[in-house]
């Protein structure tokens, strides 16, 4: 297997256990059963990939193609339900502690699909549109928590807070950039992610927020 597809797999494999903790947490927080933990970390983690696959017209979506994704996911929200339902005291007393390491993951997530996303549209020939790779990179990242904001009957996040799908956007934009001028994906991939994950990380510290027309 080629050095590329090794670090596509990686980033996958990377955004797929980030994002189903986070969908999982979410789930925890609106008191879900185990089902519910587990159908939210799922769809949290693949919901993205499968917006993208769609418009790419890859059907069916590699999810249900490829189960490695799904059982990744799973397992990964299952674990987290079996240690908030063993340390179940812990877990709430340390409500601020739980959100933070939520926000990261979440952010680790983002910055992990975003360069898998572009880089799947990269491959499927899109080379010279800068801005459908950009929204292909974005709708990877940001689809699974729109699916799962919706789910639980919540605003989407990336509607309102912390210029969520902004940081995606300025990562995209990092790895077409990068990818332009030093050979590779590796370096790209990485500093793709670290932007990403770095404004989301200092807009949640700081309380950066896009303008509303509304106090």
């Amino acid at each position: 297997m080629e050095l590329s597809l090794y670090l596509f797999l990686c980033f996958e494999l990377l955004g797929t256990v980030a994002f189903a903790v986070s969908g999982a947490m979410v789930a925890i927080e609106k008191k879900a059963d185990v089902f519910g933990v587990l159908v939210l970390g799922i769809i949290t983690a693949t919901g993205g990939g499968m917006l993208r696959d769609m418009l790419l017209g890859t059907l069916p979506p590699r999810l249900f193609s490829n189960g490695l994704y799904v059982a990744v996911a799973a397992t990964s929200a299952l674990l987290l339900f079996l240690l908030a339902r063993l340390f179940r005291d812990i877990y709430v007393k340390k409500a601020r502690m739980v959100d933070q390491v939520n926000n990261f993951f979440d952010a680790l997530g983002l910055g992990a699909f975003t360069v898998t996303g572009i880089q799947i549209g990269l491959s499927s020939g899109f080379a010279d549109s800068v801005f459908f790779l950009v929204f292909l990179g974005v709708i990877t990242g940001v689809g699974g928590g729109l699916i799962r904001d919706l789910m639980v009957m919540e605003i989407p996040f990336v509607l309102r807070k912390r210029v969520y799908a902004v940081a995606a956007i300025l990562g995209g934009l990092v790895y077409v950039w990068v990818r332009s001028i030093v050979p590779g994906e590796l370096i790209a991939s990485l500093l793709s992610i670290f932007t990403t994950v770095t404004i989301r990380l200092l807009a949640t510290y700081y309380r950066w927020n896009l303008p509303r027309a509304l106090p």
